[in-house]
């Protein structure tokens, strides 16, 4: 079971993207290609930590003991993705297996809910909604993503817009911070847990 953040943990600095399972074929002959894409994909992260004082420092690397490396996984926030609005109680209607979108019910009717670059986790899986979207006077909503989603949703599973998070887990097994009389930094690579 993932663990949970630390709300009071923030990174001074992180770089956040996808990784995509695709394949090139170029031709020997015409050097044509040929791209296929394939289920896979993952987001990945690093988070730097820097003049991390005693209490922080120890929150780190606390954080860093309970996940034992590779091995443990956490609920890793989208820091600078949270909302404050409300657009109802959204859930599930429909997000089949590898499927580039999905059906979200609950929220406001005949609205802009969603806009592109949102994120929205559901059952620990975070997406990228890429294009605008406006539900329907039913409170339903076509979401478009930004990447396909690896297996079926049950249909009624919570959609988190407010707070979305990844669940996560440490891309390797090393645990260093740099630590200096008062202060102590470190850099962490996570990539998503499934």
């Amino acid at each position: 079971m993932a663990i949970a953040w630390p709300a009071s943990l923030w990174p001074s600095q992180m770089t956040w993207g996808m990784v995509y399972n695709n394949r090139t074929f170029t031709s020997t002959l015409s050097n044509a290609q040929q791209i296929v894409g394939y289920p896979g994909a993952y987001w990945q992260c690093t988070l730097s930590f820097e003049g991390l004082f005693d209490e922080d420092e120890r929150e780190v690397t606390a954080l860093l003991g309970r996940l034992q490396g590779m091995y443990g996984t956490v609920n890793l926030p989208a820091f600078t993705r949270t909302r404050d609005d409300d657009i109802g109680s959204p859930v599930i209607v429909t997000a089949n297996a590898q499927a580039t979108s999905m059906t979200i019910g609950g929220v406001t009717p005949s609205a802009k809910v969603f806009s592109f670059g949102d994120y929205i986790t559901i059952a620990g899986e975070m997406f990228e909604v890429v294009d605008d979207a406006v539900s329907n006077g039913q409170g339903r909503v076509l979401v478009y993503l930004n990447k396909r989603i690896r297996r079926a949703i049950v249909a009624g599973s919570v959609v988190e817009y407010r707070n979305p998070y990844s669940e996560m887990r440490r891309s390797d097994d090393t645990n260093q911070l740099t630590v200096q009389p008062l202060v102590a930094n470190g850099s962490f690579q996570f990539r998503e847990a499934f």
